[in-house]
């Protein structure tokens, strides 16, 4: 009998300088609109989400009509610049205590959040710098929050791999791999932390980075 997992994979984020700009190329790849995202308040950031059946897209970028804050952002988004990218992915589970000594070094302290009617644990580290520049994934517990994709619109679209390239391969590779039990996450050895989330739509592949 295959042991439940303890983690599995959520979604990923795309940071941004410009949220409506970023969402208006996408929808033209992936030729499907996004829904609505919202703001997180308590660090200056708004959102858009698609839907990729049971994960989502994650686009996220510092709101210009938010109210300066004392704290870092989350994703790293006080130091991000340049073009659009993936910046990191996040996995759920329903204990993170339980797995923080475990897992990867400092992954960041649990925060509960909230947007609209959602309410979730996440992690967030100090100084908002992602865990081993984001190849390694957050940590979110939905609690008995409804999960976003059941919310959001059914386009037919799935994530058929999402790649992690970092030179942290091999070891994060093994010890993920002890717990997610998905064969789309794969690790591969590069000198630059980069992703690729390989998306089938109905008119296509499409490739996101």
């Amino acid at each position: 009998m295959k042991t439940k997992p303890e983690i599995n994979f959520d979604h990923f984020a795309i940071a941004t300088v410009d949220l409506d700009d970023t969402v208006t190329n996408l929808e033209k790849k992936l030729k499907y609109p996004f829904s609505n995202g919202g703001e997180h308040k308590i660090f200056g950031t708004h959102n858009r989400l698609f839907r990729l059946d049971e994960v989502y897209l994650e686009v996220i970028a510092i709101n210009p009509l938010a109210t300066p804050l004392q704290q870092p952002r989350w994703f790293e988004l006080d130091n991000f610049s340049g073009e659009p990218r993936i910046v990191t992915w996040i996995a759920n589970t329903t204990n993170i205590l339980s797995l923080l000594p475990n897992i990867w070094a400092k992954p960041g302290e649990i925060q509960r959040l909230s947007r609209d009617n959602l309410e979730w644990d996440f992690t967030v580290p100090d100084k908002g710098k992602m865990p081993l520049e984001g190849a390694a994934p957050a940590l979110i517990n939905w609690g008995s929050t409804r999960h976003p994709t059941l919310s959001l619109s059914d386009n037919g679209c799935r994530v058929d791999r999402f790649v992690v390239n970092t030179p942290f391969a091999e070891d994060l590779g093994s010890i993920i791999n002890k717990i997610l039990f998905d064969e789309r996450i794969q690790f591969k050895f590069s000198q630059q932390i980069s992703f690729e989330a390989h998306i089938a739509t109905p008119s296509g592949k499409v490739i996101l980075k």
